[in-house]
Order: C-alpha cells, then sequence, then structure tokens
C-alpha cells in the first residue's frame, strides 16, 4: 500500500535530519535511491507502507508520529506543485480535512486515500 498524507515529508525530512544521515545513507539503508528519498521527503511520492516501516526502525519512531498530523505540519510542506492556497479558509478547511483523516481508523485510510485521489484527479481533468 502506498502512503501519501499532508506532512509526511517534512516528517521524515526532521527524522532524517535528526540522525544525521544523508539522503544517501538513507536509501542505500533501506534499498532506494537518494532521489526516491528525496521525493518522499519533499512529498512528491507515496511512500510504500514497507519503506515506511523500515524508515519507522532506521529513525526510531513508531508509525503513528509519522501518520498523525500535528499543528503546523502543513504550513512546514507548503502547497504541492500545482496548486495554491487563495486564502486563510481553504487553508483551515484543509487543516480540519486533515485532522479528520489522521483521525480515522487506519483500515479506513487506504479507502480515504482512493477516494481522494479519484476527487484530485477529477478535479485536474476540469
Amino acid at each position: 500500500m502506498k502512503i501519501s498524507i499532508p506532512g509526511l515529508g517534512g516528517r521524515l525530512r526532521r527524522s532524517r535530519n535528526g540522525t544525521g544521515l544523508s539522503q544517501e545513507a538513507v536509501g542505500k539503508q533501506i534499498g532506494v535511491s537518494w532521489m526516491t528519498v528525496h521525493r518522499w521527503e519533499h512529498s512528491l511520492r507515496a511512500i510504500s507502507d514497507t519503506h515506511l516501516d523500515l524508515l519507522c526502525e532506521l529513525y526510531d519512531k513508531p508509525l503513528r508520529w509519522f501518520l498523525t498530523l500535528e499543528e503546523g505540519d502543513l504550513e512546514d510542506a507548503g502547497p504541492s506543485e500545482g496548486s495554491s492556497v487563495t486564502s486563510g479558509r481553504s487553508s483551515a478547511a484543509a487543516n480540519r480535512l486533515s485532522r479528520k483523516i489522521a483521525d480515522a481508523p487506519a483500515s479506513h485510510r487506504p479507502m480515504i486515500e482512493k477516494v481522494v485521489e479519484d476527487i484530485l484527479d477529477a478535479l485536474r481533468s476540469n
């Protein structure tokens, strides 16, 4: 399963920086390229649950720490490519939605992610 939630990239980057490891060193330890680590950290690519488990071990962090959105996580992430935040109201809405997703049962998250991806794909095609 692929995981892509707001704030995850920033948490991955902060965790790696906390260990003092380079993106290249992390990639070698878990069997991916440094560019893949870079893309995860900049929220350009979803991460597999298997690789996230490996990073939890490497960074000595529980999985829940990476998957729980906290105040400031969205601001650290910034708007993704092709998106824009036009008002404080849309940012507040994004924060509320992210908190609801983070509070959803883990068994529901893959379905939620798929629905959100489908909605975003439909919006992009319009």
